[in-house]
């Protein structure tokens, strides 16, 4: 596989999807997996653009399938990446990203090697807890935070952590997460000994003539 998958993680709440979607609309290197999910679309949201939104029946028969690279059950919802979505990206020639929950996260971790994953904080517990009172799509807040503290105990598996206080700075951070993924020899490293080898070569020719 080429590329390298970007995984933004995060509780709820924090902009992991925000991220992900500007970063696409800035860089033509990156391009954002359309994940499942059976919850039923928020204000907004646009089926095949925000998420794919399906039955449940549809999701549980999409896994007996294999259809999925990860899934889990968060909030009484399914969500999922599915492996038709992800290789699509890849086969662009992009860099997939993907705004996930932390338990797919993990799952993703643990089945591709290729990847490189971020976990989102926020700038304080008052400022994310304001964010959520605001958002009256999202119900459940105490369920919510609970499932939170599961997924603050993950942090240390993840290879970054941004702090989402100022937007522009964190989709910055991002940035320069994604240009020194890049430049890792681990990840690209055919195309490097490629040009390694072409050197070489011409080094020889040059001292033969």
């Amino acid at each position: 596989m080429r590329g390298v998958i970007f995984i933004i993680s995060s509780p709820t709440g924090i902009g992991k999807t925000t991220l992900c979607n500007i970063i696409q609309k800035e860089r033509s290197d990156i391009e954002r997996v359309v994940t499942h999910t059976t919850r039923k679309p928020r204000k907004g949201e646009i089926n095949g653009i925000d998420y794919n939104f399906v039955r449940t029946e549809t999701f549980k028969d999409m896994i007996k399938k294999g259809e999925f690279v990860e899934y889990a059950l968060v909030h009484d919802n399914y969500y999922g990446t599915s492996k038709k979505a992800l290789n699509n990206v890849i086969k662009k020639g992009k860099n997939p990203i993907l705004a996930i929950d932390v338990q797919g996260a993990k799952n993703v971790m643990n089945w591709i090697d290729r990847v490189v994953s971020i976990f989102i904080l926020p700038p304080s517990f008052d400022e994310w807890l304001n964010r959520l009172e605001k958002d009256k799509n999202r119900d459940n807040l105490h369920i919510r935070l609970n499932t939170a503290i599961k997924e603050f105990n993950e942090i240390e598996n993840f290879d970054y952590c941004i702090i989402n206080d100022d937007l522009s700075e964190a989709v910055e951070n991002l940035k320069k997460i994604i240009d020194t993924t890049t430049l890792k020899t681990r990840f690209f490293k055919d195309r490097f000994i490629d040009i390694s080898n072409c050197l070489k070569k011409k080094i020889k020719e040059y001292l033969e003539g």
